[in-house]
């Protein structure tokens, strides 16, 4: 494949357009990281566009989500997605101490340290693991294949063991697991003519499962409304009031440790790859200022760190799944990458996990094009117009229009995949999901257990 002028033009093109829509749909609180980029980046798989152009735009789309959404966080205090979450609590001390736009300014500036020390991480990743093959001709990549598995239930209970609720965390990985590969293909433990003919011989891929766990607090809190107590603890009257402080007030303490600190959370979340980078995020980035005794200091740090973290374990995580294993060993590759990682429709994934369908050098053009025009336009514009953008969404986006649009796509992927079954599936996955949530198994345990599930299905087999 040879990389002309007109397809450059191509790349820069659609880096733009997604550039610009999530800019757009970043700074809409409450939306997921997976929901909103795997519809898009199938669309672009649909229409047939050369692979090149799909990278591209993929990655504009994801590094411009990731620093768009923390946009609404530092204003507002309320979550623009899920890996902005650890933001909240930073984002409302800043702004009692009136720093509120001068921490939009350290979000940015944390989501560019993170792609500038995760990309050569993970090219030296690729760098590495080229050595190794090629100095003992043994196929890293076939090897980790076999035993990915058992990584993904490494992470989880390392993620537990860092968990305040230990046990618990503990205690649903296995449970948690099974029933998540269980149902995402029933036919592998239960062979029943009745459930067969239910489900069509069909088999739900990661997606829904991803989008019932980042949407699972929410929809079990939904759940409990239908309990009159609740309801009525739960019931505000009157419009809420949203201030968006528009002071900008600097601080000259600490920028070197902040920006050091941010440097080296990002660095182990790049090689924390294989883990979910929200479970990494919230744990580095409570690590990180826990040390800090200045309130302001330590906000400061935490909502540089976790922009960092955010881009860091996304980009690494998607990169090195593509360059050294040609297969998702990332939860990033799994969930908001699974359209590229589709082995099935992907034209960048070569079947059965074979190999890349295009050069890694061309790719590797497509990746970068894709991350400077997304990292510099949103990085520019987000520090220039971050008030009035979160200005105009408040006043005229709802956010029972958010939740309407995140849930009416959570239907349409699952529909999609595998009729009524897979509705009822994401919303009993969902229910599960947002009570152990509320228990205190967080996203990072769930998700890691999730891609753990097949391993629990291949020992209950070999038991039985």
């Amino acid at each position: 494949m040879v990389i002309t002028l007109s397809l450059i033009l191509q790349m820069v093109g659609i880096a733009l357009l997604m550039t610009a829509l999530y800019l757009i749909i970043g700074i809409i609180p409450g939306t997921d990281e997976t929901s909103v980029l795997v519809p898009m980046t199938l669309i672009l798989v649909t229409l047939k566009l050369n692979p090149l152009v799909i990278m591209a735009g993929f990655m504009a789309a994801v590094v411009t989500l990731n620093i768009a959404d923390s946009i609404p966080t530092a204003i507002t205090s309320i979550p623009g997605g899920v890996m902005s979450t650890p933001l909240v609590g930073h984002s409302q001390t800043l702004k009692k101490h009136g720093y509120t736009s001068y921490s939009v300014q350290w979000m940015m500036l944390g989501s560019l340290i993170g792609v500038l020390v995760s990309f050569p991480i993970a090219l030296a990743f690729w760098g590495l693991f080229e050595f190794i093959s090629v100095q003992t001709g043994i196929e890293i990549s076939n090897f980790i294949k076999k035993y990915n598995e058992y990584i993904f239930l490494g992470g989880a209970i390392l993620m537990s063991l860092t968990n305040k609720e230990k046990l618990i965390c503990l205690l649903s990985i296995i449970p948690f697991g099974f029933v998540t590969a269980f149902l995402r293909n029933p036919g592998l433990v239960v062979n029943n003519t009745l459930l067969n003919a239910f489900i069509g011989g069909r088999k739900l891929s990661m997606t829904p499962f991803f989008l019932s766990i980042t949407t699972g607090p929410l929809l079990f809190a939904l759940f409990e409304l239908m309990f009159p107590n609740v309801f009525k603890s739960q019931k505000v009257e009157g419009k809420m009031t949203v201030i968006l402080d528009d002071v900008i007030k600097k601080s000259e303490k600490g920028h070197k440790r902040i920006i050091r600190k941010t440097g080296i959370a990002s660095a182990i979340g790049s090689l924390l790859f294989f883990m979910s980078p929200v479970g990494v995020t919230m744990m580095l980035g409570e690590f990180s200022t826990k040390n800090e005794k200045d309130e302001v200091q330590q906000a400061l740090q935490g909502v540089s760190v976790v922009n960092g973290l955010s881009s860091a374990t996304y980009l690494a995580g998607i990169m090195i799944s593509l360059f050294v294993f040609a297969f998702p060993i990332s939860p990033a590759a799994l969930g908001p990458g699974s359209v590229i990682f589709d082995k099935a429709g992907s034209p960048i994934i070569l079947a059965d996990y074979a190999g890349l369908a295009v050069p890694k050098g061309n790719l590797l053009v497509a990746i970068i094009i894709g991350l400077v025009i997304g990292l510099s336009i949103t990085v520019s514009l987000g520090m220039k117009y971050s008030h009035k953008m979160t200005e105009l969404v408040f006043k005229y986006i709802s956010q029972e229009t958010v939740l309407i649009f995140l849930f009416s796509i959570i239907a349409l992927l699952s529909f999609a995949e595998a009729g009524i079954y897979g509705l009822i599936i994401v919303v009993g996955v969902g229910l599960l999901s947002g009570w152990l949530n509320k228990k205190g198994a967080g996203y990072g345990v769930q998700f890691m257990a999730l891609y753990a599930g097949g391993l629990f299905i291949t020992i209950l087999k070999a038991l039985f």
